[in-house]
């Protein structure tokens, strides 16, 4: 029950509403209506007062009345299908509202689950960056032993230079004979030594070249990481503005169906509060004329006098109208005075129901 008066709060007011409508329209129907006073003092619906009758005639209004209560009702009855109706209708377009809802919460748990995927393909592409950033590293590693080859290499060129220098200071003795093949020996190894010098320079170049790339390389990996970082901090921060914003929807539903809830209460206790004050005015208003009444001389049993008073807001007595009486002029001057005596008339307790207008069905017994 409560998780259908969360989910329809707009069609639970718009029952409310209706509901609270008809038992006003009840209340102040029953309140004009004339009924009976008994003797004894009980309460009587204002602003109609009675007393009991025992005339043919009076039965014959009663009968009247009664007809016309049972069609009051009736149309009452019809009223209240019809506000039923209308609150069905109410909660129909409340029910194709909650279903848009959930298909819009589909879609967006949907969108999330998309964006969890291209959350995973982007890690999946990081990977294989840093896969490719490894290999990088290995092919940099290789190279760095190639090129300590290369200068090792080079030192052995060197050491086997000095030895064949010291050979050559060895085999001075022996220059003069071998003069040609020394010029031989001499021509190579000074073409050797600019092969080496030349192999040398090339392994530098190289060697920055690969640096310098290495250096771009890890530049652009840099770039990029920032790029995807960004990136997370963005979706991240869209996700915690949506949630907060979800969050703070859901509250403010939940605050107006809680609000909802306590109208509804409000206006019940004020109804019912109503209802019993109305009750002890009339009791109060009916015990005060009737104290204030004298029997009039050949007064007779079951005659009835209906009245209007005004009254003002202290309760004092204004003006009274005699609508209908049966009996002499005695008897209806005499209630006019039991009312004007009775002025001011009691108070309601609550000022809402206060009416400066009441009328009277006035019997004596």
């Amino acid at each position: 029950m409560w998780r259908m008066l969360t989910r329809m709060p707009g069609a639970v007011m718009l029952a409310v509403v209706l509901h609270l409508a008809l038992v006003l329209a009840i209340v102040f129907s029953e309140l004009w209506k004339p009924e009976t006073v008994k003797p004894s003092g009980e309460a009587a619906e204002l602003p109609t007062i009675e007393a009991e009758s025992v005339s043919s005639e009076a039965i014959d209004q009663q009968a009247e009345r009664m007809r016309e209560a049972r069609e009051a009702r009736e149309r009452e009855r019809a009223e209240a299908e019809k506000a039923a109706e209308e609150a069905a209708a109410a909660r129909r377009a409340e029910e194709a509202r909650a279903k848009q809802l959930a298909e819009l919460r589909e879609q967006r748990e949907r969108e999330a689950a998309e964006e969890a995927e291209r959350i995973e393909e982007l890690r999946k592409q990081q990977q294989e960056v840093e896969a490719a950033r490894e290999q990088a590293r290995r092919e940099a590693e290789q190279a760095r032993k190639e090129a300590e080859a290369a200068r090792k290499e080079a030192e052995e060129a060197a050491e086997r230079r000095a030895a064949e220098e010291k050979a050559r200071q060895e085999a001075a003795e022996q220059a003069r004979k071998e003069a040609e093949e020394k010029a031989r020996r001499e021509a190579e190894a000074q073409a050797r030594k600019e092969a080496e010098e030349k192999a040398r320079r090339e392994a530098e170049a190289q060697a920055r070249k690969e640096a310098e790339e290495k250096a771009r390389r890890e530049a652009e990996e840099q770039a990029r990481k920032e790029a995807e970082e960004k990136a997370r901090r963005e979706a991240e921060e869209k996700a915690r503005r949506e949630a907060e914003e979800k969050a703070a929807r859901e509250q403010a539903e939940r605050e107006a169906r809680e609000q909802a809830l306590r109208d509804q209460l409000a206006a019940e206790q004020q109804a019912r509060a109503e209802r019993d004050a109305l009750s002890k005015w009339a009791a109060a208003i009916q015990s005060k004329v009737r104290d204030n009444w004298q029997r009039p001389r050949g007064a007779q049993i079951g005659w009835t006098c209906t009245v209007t008073v005004r009254q003002d807001s202290d309760g004092r007595v204004r003006n009274v109208t005699v609508e209908r009486c049966d009996g002499d002029r005695l008897f209806e001057r005499s209630v006019v005075q039991a009312i004007e005596a009775a002025s001011p008339l009691p108070k309601p307790e609550l000022d809402s129901i206060f009416q400066e207008e009441l009328r009277f069905n006035f019997k004596p017994e």
